[in-house]
């Protein structure tokens, strides 16, 4: 009787052990959440900046995150922003050592040799074993009918060839094989090869999903490689046209809950937020900013952005409590300080330190111009009254 008892309370408690997961797991769904944009004009960009500041890249691709994010509530930023809606800007940057990266019979390592005046950091892909499968492999979720370009800078080290495909459940999609060792640039179908200094290419494939949902994109060895072959690479992207990156965002809950753990509802905030870190990442990483604003009081403002997106970024993710005034309070001080760099900006360009420069410049040559013709007639008169 007393066995029968004890197995009677063991079953209870894990029933209700059981019944206590289930409640726990059901606390953590968090029903979506969105924020309402208010409309926010952006200041005025100088005519003087214009120029530099559209062919600026790091800069054009952080400005398109920034508008897509709510495209009829962000204002004034015509002059700001390249209109080509084709033009190709990076959606996701692929990491090479990630914990999310999958390495499949193959070392991926940083390569510590000076490659000329790249600023990337370079790495080397090399295969383990012989007669085995060897690539680099990322889990990302695709909108279907948007075409994804998967760009990265290749060069030959041991082996020729480098092979880039999309696959989706163990069916490969697309895939080309790029050589290595051409001298030439070429372009068909949905591959492009560009030669670049030093041996390097750019190497690109584009793929357009006929169905959502998480995809695998290779970079990988073909089967007759050998333990030890190996290239190397640098920036391995994920791009799409400009004109689909309000069409990514609709999905963005979908994106990131595929992607990432968020304890908030605030999904499609976070998604924005991780879009314009990674672009505030490459832009100070790269520091090719136009030589007028290559000054530490634009780039102090740029690293004050990046710190409160992180921020707003840490709260959305690990926050379940965080409230959405203090969300749009975040917001607001991340607008107000893009807005400082844009007068930060504004404030060089029209600067008129260096025309002042050239003045003072001209009144030297000037006084040196009359001071010599003053020698000049001085000599004259002695000589004149030398004669006399």
């Amino acid at each position: 009787m007393a066995y029968q008892l004890l197995i009677i309370l063991l079953l209870t408690t894990l029933f209700s052990c059981k019944n206590n997961k289930n409640t726990n797991e059901l606390q953590k769904e968090y029903k979506t959440k969105s924020i309402d944009f208010e409309e926010f004009d952006v200041s005025n960009i100088s005519v003087n900046a214009q120029t530099e500041i559209r062919s600026w890249k790091a800069f054009q691709s952080l400005m398109q995150v920034i508008v897509s994010m709510a495209p009829s509530k962000i204002k004034n930023t015509e002059n700001l922003i390249n209109s080509n809606p084709d033009s190709l800007l990076v959606y996701n940057r692929l990491f090479p050592v990630n914990t999310k990266t999958i390495h499949e019979n193959a070392t991926v390592e940083r390569d510590w040799r000076t490659h000329n005046n790249l600023k990337d950091t370079i790495f080397r892909f090399e295969k383990k074993k012989d007669k085995e499968l060897s690539f680099i492999q990322w889990n990302k979720f695709l909108v279907k009918n948007i075409p994804y370009t998967l760009s990265v800078f290749a060069k030959n080290f041991n082996y020729n060839t480098l092979t880039l495909s999309f696959s989706e459940k163990e069916e490969t999609l697309s895939k080309e094989i790029f050589v290595l060792d051409s001298f030439y640039s070429e372009k068909y179908n949905e591959k492009k090869i560009k030669q670049l200094d030093d041996d390097w290419k750019e190497l690109q494939l584009t793929f357009t999903p006929k169905n959502e949902g998480t995809h695998s994109i290779k970079l990988s060895f073909e089967e007759d490689s050998k333990n030890g072959d190996n290239i190397l690479f640098y920036r391995p992207t994920l791009q799409i046209p400009t004109k689909y990156f309000s069409k990514i965002g609709e999905y963005s809950d979908k994106i990131i809950k595929e992607q990432s753990i968020v304890e908030s509802s605030y999904y499609t905030v976070f998604f924005w937020l991780m879009q314009i870190e990674e672009e505030l990442k490459q832009l100070l990483a790269e520091d090719a900013f136009p030589e007028k604003i290559n000054v530490p009081a634009v780039k102090a403002r740029f690293r004050l952005f990046e710190t409160q997106v992180k921020e707003l970024a840490d709260n959305v993710k690990n926050n379940p409590n965080f409230q959405k005034q203090d969300v749009q309070k975040s917001i607001r001080n991340m607008q107000n300080t893009f807005n400082e760099i844009i007068l930060r900006i504004n404030n060089f360009y029209d600067s008129d330190l260096e025309n002042q420069m050239q003045k003072i410049n001209l009144q030297s040559d000037t006084i040196q111009k009359n001071n010599s013709e003053n020698t000049n007639s001085a000599k004259y008169l002695q000589n004149s009254e030398s004669i006399i």
